[in-house]
């Protein structure tokens, strides 16, 4: 019992866990203690073991990419270019050299086997039923792989868009995270136009954004094998250390599934699409039930990405935005 209480925050007094850090790194969490302790409670967590089956682990790597995709358009903050530029771009870049630091491999399809099985903390999620209208994820890429290269700005300050939680698998080289500790939003520049964007360019611009020196703020190193949780309603930034290669991808569950459909709902309406905002309102908000109900039964638990079923994975190409 001693030794579990060293790890298991559950366990901890409340002074003990005002002094445990914020964002802990943990191995041999199981799916009860995952829920109890950080998906629950909204805390973010870094497993560091979850990636151990994927292939994309020894894989993943820039010739590997280059080889394979090399002619594959991707997403960058300077329009769509094939992945081979934009790897060869990011491998000499410089100061003197500026290219492309971050693009996005929206349609991850073919990479699926790489990285299956999904690991149990990941699951059940409802991206993939059958029931959940294909159109919602217009507005959001619900997998896909960052490949961003070494360089001091730190991405948009941000929180999901949609209220999903978030993971970023970490497969080759570093990124660094800056978590903001929750109800902090009054320190953090939010858009009022887009109230999940924040008008912060550089989270560690402090003399730009002075506000900032205020916030309680994390800082933690991803590395290869590290899977991070981020819960949803969590604001962050990052920034790659080395040429970094991340896959990133959402989840919908029970606990956030109001939050993720009144976003919906939010987001119709802000496009001018009332109809369609009522629409998907009223359904998401029946079709929750019936999907916790379903998943009591087991469902929404592919370790295969539901890569065998329609899913929306393939529809994801449709989507460019990111962050990063």
């Amino acid at each position: 019992m001693y030794a579990k209480m060293l790890i298991n925050p559950a366990l901890l007094s409340a002074s003990a866990r005002r002094k445990a850090p914020w964002v802990e790194r943990r191995c041999n969490l199981d799916e009860r203690e995952f829920t109890a302790c950080y998906l629950r409670p909204r805390r973010p967590v870094v497993l560091t073991d979850a990636l151990r089956e994927w292939q994309a682990l020894r894989v993943f790597t820039p010739n590997f990419f280059r080889q394979r995709f090399a002619n594959v358009p991707v997403q960058s903050g300077a329009g769509e270019i094939t992945l081979g530029e934009a790897i060869d771009q990011q491998l000499t870049l410089t100061r003197e050299k500026p290219g492309v630091q971050s693009c996005v491999l929206a349609d991850c399809t073919e990479l699926l086997p790489y990285l299956t099985p999904r690991f149990a903390c990941s699951l059940p999620s409802r991206h993939g039923h059958r029931l959940l209208p294909r159109a919602v994820f217009e507005m959001l890429n619900p997998l896909h792989v960052v490949f961003g290269a070494s360089g001091n700005a730190f991405s948009d300050l941000h929180c999901s868009a949609l209220h999903t939680h978030g993971w970023i698998a970490q497969v080759h080289g570093e990124t660094e995270i800056l978590f903001y500790e929750p109800d902090q939003e009054h320190l953090l520049y939010i858009d009022p136009a887009r109230p999940c964007s924040s008008l912060v360019r550089d989270a560690a611009d402090l003399a730009a954004y002075p506000l900032l020196r205020e916030a309680r703020c994390r800082r933690i190193v991803l590395r290869p094998g590290d899977a991070l949780f981020v819960p949803s309603g969590i604001w962050y930034a990052q920034r790659r250390t080395s040429l970094s290669i991340s896959v990133e991808f959402d989840q919908i569950e029970s606990s956030n599934w109001i939050a993720f459909a009144d976003a919906v709902f939010a987001a119709q309406l802000r496009s001018g699409h009332d109809l369609r905002a009522l629409a998907y309102g009223v359904w998401l908000r029946l079709l929750g039930p019936v999907l916790g109900a379903a998943e009591w039964l087991g469902a929404d638990r592919a370790l295969d990405w539901g890569c065998n079923a329609s899913t929306g994975w393939k529809a994801a190409r449709r989507c460019s935005t990111h962050r990063n």
